[in-house]
């Protein structure tokens, strides 16, 4: 078993260290908008469109990488069938909380999420989160199979919709 580093040995209960970890959460969200809002200002649209190439390669790895995780292989990806296993790791990782799926057939696969710790400050810059999140999850599922195609968020609770919602459908020959 690892030993836990001195730096994680904290004087105080996990829930007290749940409330502080979301409070350091709000923290960070907020300077990644301050970020996005001086890189755009400062970099236009160039700056934006390299953020976006740079979540595409980020979904590509995290593909990869959360198969692996997860336990599949790129042959479970040939329908739409296992794509829950892989984005329920994701968004349980992220308290992004879901209840069921609008859709789940080997032709499509479609989520509505209710909960994202990041919302509140993220719509201060409501485009945020499909340039960091959707552009990866494009590429995320095409690196899960070439045929799965994806728009993106269709709904975002940072853009005032009730859930953020995502559908990833198997394009035929």
């Amino acid at each position: 078993m690892k030993e836990v580093p001195d730096y994680e040995k904290y004087p105080i209960s996990e829930e007290e260290m749940g409330k502080r970890y979301k409070n350091w959460t709000k923290a960070l969200a907020q300077m990644a908008v301050l970020l996005y809002t001086v890189g755009k200002e400062v970099g236009g649209e160039k700056f934006v469109e390299r953020l976006k190439e740079e979540n595409r390669e980020r979904g590509k790895r995290d593909a990869a990488t959360i198969m692996k995780i997860v336990g599949c292989k790129p042959e479970d990806f040939k329908d739409c069938m296992k794509i829950p296993k892989m984005v329920d790791f994701i968004d349980d990782r992220y308290a992004n909380f879901w209840d069921g799926y609008i859709e789940n057939t080997p032709k499509a696969f479609e989520k509505a999420l209710f909960t994202c710790p990041v919302t509140e400050p993220w719509s201060m810059e409501p485009d945020l989160c499909e340039v960091l999140i959707g552009e990866s999850l494009k590429s995320f599922a095409k690196a899960l199979n070439p045929k799965f195609k994806t728009e993106g968020f269709t709904k975002l609770l940072t853009k005032g919709d009730k859930c953020c919602r995502y559908r990833i459908e198997l394009q035929e020959d």
